[in-house]
């Protein structure tokens, strides 16, 4: 009884592991550390910019003081106390503070772009990791099946040696095909549990954890000739380095600020006396603006270099645009011979499924001889591994083509 129990309990153990596509996105879209370091940085850089605004702000200053003096005179000792409230405001500081603004919102939407891109990038892993285990979970099934399958032509090609009706090299070469499925049934155990280990560290979850898939990742069918154009200006690359180039011009006003007169409106209003009731009042107002004359060519030089800085954004906007034309052309590509590969495949496997069973009630019946049943044998075998092969290649072209477009299924 104890052993039937603790066999319960560890299946379903086992089956609380046993997770569908939707359950890993939504997973990873929680607990991939990745991407909350993204969504941490947008954050922060949403903050950089309402701190920028602070410029058009009046900034207030309060102060309050006590002092004792002392003296070989009576007169000469005494205690004053004081408290004062301050104002500035900037009237005019050159465009800097909207330069600032302009720049700290651009920088903010560069990385709206890179969280995009972490969410792409996630998505592939994800749909990578996971089709990695759909794939290794049917080899090791198709491994199992061809070990099985090799085992029962090893009978049959024995029974006939034993007849006399088979030579001796048919029967070793058949114990090697055994041979061979065992190894094969071994790296396929191996390989599933690399593929649980690389989608548990996507989840975010123990590498030790023993992972099983459900259900097969949902497949979209490919658009023929998508506009890779209008693509390339929608992709987040395409926008960060846009966000980039125009932070950098922002740069440049705010170099040319220090060329201008700087204006501010000051207020102070104070009071003070030796006693706490501070009777005494005194409040002034003015207006202050200070010029720039000459400080060894420090803004002229800085000036340039926040230009070449905006040259420099530019092409690297350009070049980007002409690398994702590029990358996207390659994705699409591959994408579409991942789709005819995989239809190739299932169309050899299939035939290659009935010319098998033909074939070896053939060889039973002594009408095909060992070497062509063992072409067509072998040719089943491979057809086999092929299309699951496509199968797995198909998903990661289409995941490749998503990336390449900075989408995918982390909302």
């Amino acid at each position: 009884m104890l052993a039937l129990g603790l066999l319960m309990w560890t299946a379903g153990a086992h089956a609380e592991l046993a997770l569908t596509w939707q359950q890993c996105a939504a997973e990873a879209a929680a607990h991939n550390p990745d991407l909350r370091a993204a969504q941490a940085q947008l954050q922060a850089s949403g903050f950089q910019r309402q701190s920028a605004t602070s410029g058009f702000f009046p900034q207030v200053t309060a102060n309050a003081g006590y002092t004792y003096s002392g003296g070989d005179k009576p007169y000469a000792s005494g205690s004053a106390y004081s408290a004062g409230l301050g104002l500035n405001q900037n009237v005019f500081a050159g465009y800097l503070d909207q330069s600032k603004i302009t720049q700290a919102t651009a920088n903010e939407a560069a990385v709206a772009a890179t969280l995009a891109l972490a969410k792409a990038k996630l998505s592939y892993d994800l749909k990578f990791a996971f089709q990695g285990l759909v794939y290794t979970q049917g080899y090791q099934k198709l491994t199992q099946d061809i070990l099985h399958r090799r085992a029962d032509n090893l009978r049959l090609v024995e029974l006939r040696f034993d007849s006399g009706r088979e030579n001796k090299g048919s029967a070793l070469l058949s114990r090697a095909y055994l041979a061979q499925a065992q190894l094969d049934a071994l790296q396929a155990r191996n390989a599933r549990a690399v593929a649980q280990a690389q989608l548990a560290r996507v989840l975010g979850r123990d590498a030790n954890q023993d992972i099983l898939i459900k259900d097969n990742l949902p497949l979209n069918e490919p658009e023929m000739q998508p506009d890779l154009v209008a693509l390339v200006l929608q992709t987040p690359d395409y926008q960060q380095a846009i966000a980039q180039e125009q932070a950098a011009q922002a740069g440049v006003g705010i170099a040319r600020a220090t060329v201008y007169p700087n204006v501010n409106l000051t207020s102070q209003l104070n009071r003070q006396g030796e006693a706490v009731s501070l009777p005494d009042t005194r409040w002034s107002l003015g207006v202050s603006m200070n010029y720039p004359l000459y400080n060894g060519g420090k803004d002229t030089h800085t000036i340039q270099s926040a230009g070449a800085l905006a040259t420099a954004a530019q092409d690297a906007r350009t070049a980007t645009h002409m690398q994702l034309r590029v990358r996207l052309k390659q994705a699409h590509v591959g994408l579409m011979e991942a789709v005819q590969r995989l239809k190739t495949d299932q169309a050899f496997y299939e035939a290659a499924t009935v010319r098998a069973q033909i074939a070896r009630e053939k060889y039973n019946n002594g009408l095909l001889t060992f070497d062509e049943w063992d072409i067509i044998e072998n040719d089943l075998v491979n057809r086999e591994k092929n299309r699951l092969q496509s199968q797995r290649e198909r998903v990661i072209a289409e995941a490749a083509w998503d990336q390449a477009l900075g989408r995918g299924v982390i909302p």
